[in-house]
């Protein structure tokens, strides 16, 4: 018989017409993880079972990728907070730690400021959402339409050696192009750029709060995150050497221990 601690579920919900997958693992307080740009629930199976001895864990596909649906009408930053304010009101959760990453963090983010009285902790992990993103032209594609674009953005969002070569970025483009998420970008670009930005929201949330940064995220620079943390109300921060955009990629063993103490801290 399975441990429950580390049973998997995976599972779907209907949110209207719309359908969003997640996996839950573990038993004890809710823990909600959202995956970032080019990111799925998959992407975090290895912290969710290091949160499960002490956290039910759900790791969920934001609409339009991975498992979710991809014809979705609105795919605007609070449509996505919506969607998982749905599902732990079908799990029967009433307040959860919510933990974002990248465009997930945003997420995270907006779900904290909309929804207070369900947000016990917040984590947003090199998020997205912050006004200068909206300037000028992105310095990579963040949906490629080649191996070299594909090469290019990889660079600026792992730091560890095995995700730079030719035969990866390969492989990479290829399970891009097989998930058919290009479809989503006509949606997506106006979805995001009528969202709340991170200025607006983060002073609006009361949950006590832990910004994770990258220090060699090339993407979104690490000085952002003391802008980020200064704008919420007795906000931490903690910076992780050696990891890039996605830390769960580049150190996850570092992640892991600082997303427990905070997570377990009174």
């Amino acid at each position: 018989m399975s441990n429950p601690e580390t049973t998997l579920i995976d599972g779907t919900h209907a949110i209207r017409s719309d359908r969003q997958a997640y996996f839950k693992i573990g038993s004890g307080p809710a823990v909600v993880i959202i995956h970032g740009v080019r990111g799925h629930k998959e992407d975090w199976r290895g912290v969710a079972e290091a949160l499960a001895n002490t956290h039910t864990v759900y790791a969920v596909d934001m609409l339009g990728f991975g498992g979710s649906s991809r014809d979705c009408k609105d795919l605007s930053i609070s449509t996505q907070a919506a969607a998982i304010q749905a599902i732990l009101i079908t799990e029967g959760v009433t307040q959860a730690k919510l933990v974002g990453n990248s465009i997930g963090g945003w997420v995270a983010a907006t779900f904290a400021a909309t929804y207070p009285a369900m947000t016990e902790k917040l984590v947003t992990i090199d998020p997205a959402g912050f006004e200068a993103m909206f300037q000028g032209e992105p310095p990579v594609n963040l949906f490629p339409d080649d191996v070299a674009q594909m090469k290019k953005l990889l660079s600026f969002v792992i730091h560890s050696d095995f995700a730079h070569t030719d035969d990866f970025a390969a492989q990479a483009f290829a399970g891009f192009q097989a998930s058919g998420e290009k479809s989503i970008v006509p949606v997506l670009w106006p979805g995001l750029f009528g969202s709340a930005r991170l200025e607006t929201l983060l002073p609006k949330v009361e949950a006590p709060t832990l910004v994770v940064w990258g220090r060699e995220d090339k993407l979104f620079p690490v000085a952002l995150c003391s802008y980020l943390t200064s704008l919420t109300p007795g906000a931490k921060s903690v910076v992780i050497d050696n990891a890039s955009h996605f830390p769960q990629v580049d150190q996850p063993v570092e992640l892991v221990h600082h997303l427990k103490e905070f997570l377990l801290s009174n």
